[in-house]
């Protein structure tokens, strides 16, 4: 039998380069050497394929058409839209978890499903092209990754107190109010939500976390621990797979969902948009396990876990994150212990972020709460943090007491304020080796109101040792006199009057900004620790002797009673970093309760 020519050179063809003809009936057969579609080769009416995971560890396929490309969406940066069906995307729509979805056209990767629209019936996304994902991830050039999350400035905004006497102010969290409303009512173009997996927090924790997650485009989900039992095979992070950002693991887990686009040796690429838009980060990266999609008219879901950590996410950019396989991240050994109607113990480790490390000791510390502890009444909190530094002898010490009427998280948040203000302190970058957290609390109401102040005396003679008696009334309790012994200085001047003030913590810090601003202006990280941890506790009665001497701080530190000269040559230098320091004496009594309020008294110098 004798082969037409063109048969014979048709059979040629085929038996020299078989691998150019791929079945688009099997595309998970392709090499990790697949090649790129650009942009410009686009056009509407293309269809294509993409690879993610519905379910436990396997790779499927889903059907894909472009509809089109969005030159210039945003700058520099263009949009691919394609509408997807096949699997259950008729019935969930784009599902969260898919951000990272690599798609393909003609066996050719055109990039990653990243973005979608509010209140969308159909599964129509935007793809973020993979040559913009690819040189904005892979080609950057190393960079510090302690410089991860910096912050303008060291001091952060005080969270708003359960106090009508208190202006409220910023929190560590927004409000809902100030963060993006991602259900808002206009159709718009939204990241696609990545799942925050989390447990051993409960719902009450996490939902009022729910406010900073939104504002990064995360959606809090309750999940399992980092482990799947029905894992038979080691998983790998190959284009289609799921891929976690573990944030917390232990006792408590936490980490955050979305699917590898590319690899190219031991880096890939992921998540098509940014996961924090952070930069150089170092977060590990682990293999996830898909339990179930859960179908919802407003986000259907992907509910994952962390399996196993393979590496380190090291770029968090507007295109995507990038990771390396084999390169681990430090995380931080944490321990929190709760003696309230339960005690309880939690042993977790954390991602080392100036942003996320206090935030997420924060969210532990209030699912350690809110899980043992009563939701509505009186109480009084006793929280003492301790966190070891790298290179300095001494720990940082936060450590304070409160009273707070249902569970207003007032107390925690301030700690982790002044936390988050060492991390992110403008003198030296932070490496915290371990954080210790204390919480106590009492089911009652401890607390006082100063409500006298006497001294026998009318006058008082330079060396004079004075009696000061405090009148304190407990709620609902006896009136308690407290005896503070204070001597008046040698070098008190004749003629003069020294005001004697009783106040609580509140009183006394407004005092101390007022007297002695300078103070609270660190110049070096050794003075900020100190003026960290040297927080007025709320249980001391704080007794004030105001002087007629004045002296002056000069970069942080202060220089009281200082000779005439000497005060008149360093007040008219002219030079920056110099203020005014009022002469006192400070004595500070511990009590067993909260106080509140002040009262004054003023005695003559003879």
């Amino acid at each position: 039998m004798k082969f037409p020519v063109q048969n014979i050179y048709f059979l040629l063809i085929l038996l020299i380069t078989p691998a150019f003809f791929v079945p688009l009936s099997n595309p998970q057969t392709l090499s990790a050497h697949e090649n790129f579609m650009g942009v410009d080769e686009i056009k509407p009416g293309m269809k294509g394929y993409g690879k993610t995971v519905f379910s436990g560890d396997d790779i499927e396929i889903f059907s894909v058409e472009v509809l089109g490309v969005l030159k210039n969406w945003e700058t520099k940066s263009d949009l691919i839209l394609v509408k997807m069906t096949g699997s259950p995307l008729e019935e969930t729509g784009v599902i969260a978890g898919m951000s990272g979805s690599p798609v393909y056209i003609n066996n050719r990767l055109i990039g990653a499903v990243a973005y979608g629209w509010s209140f969308s019936k159909e599964a129509i996304a935007g793809v973020s092209p993979i040559n913009e994902m690819k040189n904005t991830l892979l080609n950057l050039p190393e960079e510090n990754n302690s410089k991860l999350f910096p912050f303008p400035e060291w001091e952060l905004p005080l969270p708003p107190e359960n106090n009508s006497e208190i202006t409220p102010q910023t929190s560590l969290f927004p409000t809902r109010e100030e963060t993006p409303n991602h259900q808002a009512k206009e159709i718009k173009i939204t990241p696609i939500l990545s799942p925050l997996a989390m447990s051993g927090f409960p719902g009450k924790a996490m939902e009022d976390m729910k406010p900073f997650f939104s504002s990064y485009g995360l959606y809090p989900l309750q999940g399992g621990s980092c482990a799947s039992p029905s894992v038979q095979k080691p998983m790998k992070l190959v284009p289609g797979a799921s891929v976690a950002a573990v944030l917390v693991r232990g006792d408590l887990n936490a980490a955050v969902v979305g699917t590898v686009t590319y690899a190219e040796g031991d880096n890939i690429i992921a998540f098509g948009h940014p996961f924090l838009h952070a930069g150089t980060t170092n977060i590990p990266m682990a293999t996830a396990y898909v339990y179930a999609i859960l179908s919802s008219q407003s986000n259907s879901v992907k509910m994952a876990s962390p399996v196993e950590i393979l590496g380190q996410i090291n770029q968090d950019r507007r295109s995507g994150i990038a990771g390396t396989i084999g390169k681990f991240s430090r995380m931080i050994p944490c321990h929190i212990e709760v003696d309230g109607a339960r005690n309880v113990e939690y042993n977790f480790e954390v991602v080392d972020s100036k942003l996320l490390t206090p935030v997420l000791v924060l969210m532990a510390a209030q699912g350690a709460v809110a899980a043992t502890e009563k939701k509505l009444g009186e109480r009084c909190v006793g929280i003492r943090l301790l966190a070891k530094i790298d290179g300095c002898e001494k720990p940082l010490v936060l450590q304070n007491i409160y009273y707070e009427y249902n569970q207003t998280w007032f107390s925690l948040d301030t700690i982790a304020q002044r936390f988050a203000m060492v991390l992110n302190n403008q003198f030296q970058e932070v490496a915290v080796n371990e954080i210790d957290m204390k919480i106590n609390i009492t089911d009652s109401r401890q607390t006082a109101s100063i409500d006298a102040l006497q001294i026998k005396k009318q006058y008082a003679q330079p060396g004079d040792e004075l009696s000061v008696n405090v009148l304190l009334k407990p709620y609902t309790g006896n009136d308690i006199c407290e005896t503070i012994k204070i001597k008046v200085p040698e070098d008190a001047l004749p003629g003069n009057l020294l005001e004697i003030t009783a106040c609580d913590a509140k009183f006394s810090q407004s005092l101390d900004m007022g007297r002695s601003a300078g103070k609270h202006l660190p110049v070096n990280f050794e003075q900020l620790l100190d003026y960290a941890s040297d927080m007025e506790k709320n249980n001391n009665l704080i007794v004030r002797i105001l002087l007629s001497k004045n002296g002056l701080t000069y970069k942080g530190e202060g220089l009281p009673s200082l000779p005439p000269s000497i005060f008149s040559v360093l007040t008219h230098t002219g030079q920056s970093g110099i203020g005014p320091l009022m002469g006192e004496i400070i004595t500070k009594v511990p009590t067993k309760y909260v106080l509140n309020g002040r009262q004054s008294i003023q005695i003559l110098v003879k």
